[in-house]
């Protein structure tokens, strides 16, 4: 069984922008099909884990995009288990153009959840040694995202049933998009974001309306954002992330 799993996609006309650039959830569509791959090829993908009542959560997502390749290009996404952290298994991911020229580096956390008594299950069972390649394609300790002290704009959202993912709750990448929405629009039209760090922390489901909430952060010269997604009538707080715009 290969450690890193390789896939190439094309960009097509649906998954780019009015710039003819990739949306960043496309990019992150192709990570999440690599990894859904890889893990059904090592035998913990969702049809093997569903029979024993468990569902891989992700906890953590940390993205550097170089650049983001035009309508047309054909790009190769590879991805890796890349070790364990306490109760969480990492997964590393890179996206290079045709030229080998890496355009995007991310680095998760996943959580292996009993969906029966609502616990983490041990990773050991699956997520073997064996199975590990130790390269981070970006060095992260996932330490805790700040917090909003105020925020400066606000967009809500309903949750949509193509929202949803295979176990019936939001996708992982919609919840950045619901960030990314909530910046201004003239950084929104004019820029692209070149960092995007996430931690989800409780779940949305079809019908809730969510409240995407931001604070500006200049970072390193360039618009940076610290955004919260909240549900406002559970009180419950969803996502937490943050990102760099250029």
């Amino acid at each position: 069984m290969e450690k890193i799993h390789i896939m190439k996609f094309s960009l097509h006309s649906y998954e780019v922008d009015f710039r003819g650039k990739a949306h960043l959830h496309s990019l992150l569509n192709y990570l999440q099909e690599a990894a859904v791959q890889q893990a059904a090829l090592m035998g913990f993908g969702f049809e093997d884990l569903i029979q024993k009542k468990l569902i891989w959560l992700l906890s953590r997502y940390h993205i550097q995009v170089s650049r983001y390749p035009r309508l047309g290009e054909t790009v190769e996404v590879a991805t890796w288990p890349s070790g364990i952290q306490g109760t969480f298994a990492l997964r590393d991911f890179t996206i290079k153009d045709q030229k080998g020229t890496q355009l995007l580096a991310a680095t998760s956390s996943w959580i292996l959840w009993n969906i029966e008594n609502k616990h983490p299950s041990p990773l050991q069972n699956y997520f073997t040694e064996d199975l590990i390649h130790p390269k981070r394609s970006l060095e992260d300790p996932f330490d805790p995202l700040p917090q909003l002290k105020k925020t400066d704009h606000e967009v809500s959202f309903r949750v949509l049933k193509k929202d949803l993912d295979l176990n019936r709750h939001v996708n992982n990448t919609v919840y950045i998009q619901w960030a990314l929405e909530s910046v201004p629009k003239d950084i929104l039209l004019e820029k692209s974001p070149l960092e995007v760090e996430a931690a989800y922390k409780s779940e949305a489901f079809c019908g809730e309306t969510i409240q995407s909430r931001v604070q500006r952060k200049n970072r390193e010269g360039n618009p940076g954002y610290l955004h919260q997604i909240v549900n406002p009538t559970k009180e419950s707080e969803l996502t937490r992330l943050r990102t760099l715009w250029g």
